[in-house]
């Protein structure tokens, strides 16, 4: 589905410049109940242990932005997970680092992650401070359609491996501040959903341009794991995702890489939150998933995605997903 909108058009210049004047008015008029309204609830909120207070959220069709802030963030509330559609972050504060398909990225204020459909992630985050941040949600068809002008962003989040070229750190102040303008733009109260339309639709293609032009010099991965564990986990999840279908057991990993299972699913715990058998199930769910959204039935799902046994199957995909596979298939045309 994608956003389409009518530019109004006017017989009489004053009509037209009263409705500017009007639409001008109506924003800065939200704007501004927004940041008194939501003063007062985060002097209330933050202070308290655990608060979570989000400032702002709105959805349109399969799109969603949010902008969030915790005041003592519990890891434990952020698991190990991926996502149906593409995701843009934005961190504002906090202490903590992604872990993006086994590889570590250190977050700074400004820092901006990049993930696409099925890119398993877990954030390690300190209470010590507030967590505030920025997502932008969409489906990479919707926004960023093929053979359009903005079709060449695809690239940033296709054209890469998992986990590799994820983190995003501006360079210059000029390239902060238009980034997080960008970001302010479409995180802010819209008139109505055309306007969210219009404004997501012009503002996240300009920031993802401005990612484009500092895609060479985007930092690397740096390990939160010492010695030989740095480089192994990637390596082991690099395997798991050209194998993903093909993986019998623990033990297959165990011979290859010349560790034994409880060494391997402790390396995986201390930095996915998860033993090695679970991430390869929430992998093969989320495969199985993005069939089943493409109108795969969920029986052939299942088979495609290495589940022998289909009851297995549905049981693990409502618990991750809240919902039957039958019912996340979409209707055939």
């Amino acid at each position: 589905m994608s956003f389409s909108w009518q530019i109004p058009t006017f017989h009489y210049l004053s009509a037209s410049l009263y409705r500017i004047q009007a639409a001008i008015f109506l924003q800065i008029y939200l704007f501004i109940l927004q940041i008194s309204s939501i003063g007062v609830i985060i002097k209330k909120n933050l202070g308290k242990e655990g608060a979570f207070m989000q400032i702002f959220k709105q959805e349109y069709n399969d799109c969603m932005v949010h902008h969030s802030i915790d005041a003592h963030p519990n890891e434990a509330d952020f698991p190990l997970h991926a996502h149906p559609f593409c995701e843009v972050f934005y961190f504002i504060q906090g202490d903590g680092y992604y872990t993006i398909e086994g590889r570590d990225y250190p977050l700074s204020p400004g820092s901006i992650l990049l993930t696409r459909d099925g890119e398993i992630h877990k954030l390690h985050i300190s209470d010590r401070v507030p967590y505030e941040r920025m997502a932008i949600h969409f489906p990479l068809d919707e926004i960023l359609q093929k053979n359009t002008p903005f079709g060449g962003l695809r690239s940033l989040f296709l054209d890469r491996s998992p986990g590799c070229g994820n983190l995003f750190t501006p360079k210059t102040g000029e390239s902060a501040e238009f980034l997080a303008a960008c970001f302010a733009r479409i995180c802010r109260p819209h008139a109505s959903e055309a306007d969210f339309a219009l404004s997501l639709t012009a503002n996240l293609p300009a920031l993802l341009t401005e990612l484009c032009s500092m895609r060479e010099n985007a930092p690397l991965p740096q390990s939160a794991l010492k010695g030989e564990s740095a480089t192994l986990l990637p390596e082991i999840i690099d395997y798991i995702n050209r194998h993903l279908t093909e993986i019998e057991g623990l033990a297959e990993l165990e011979q290859r890489f010349f560790f034994s299972k409880s060494t391997l699913n402790r390396l995986f715990s201390s930095s996915t939150g998860s033993t090695v058998w679970e991430y390869v199930v929430l992998k093969r769910l989320h495969a199985a998933r993005r069939m089943l959204l493409d109108g795969k039935s969920a029986a052939i799902a299942a088979a495609s995605c290495g589940f022998g046994d289909y009851s297995a199957f549905y049981r693990q995909y409502k618990r991750v997903f809240g919902e039957s596979p039958k019912r996340e298939r979409k209707t055939e045309k």
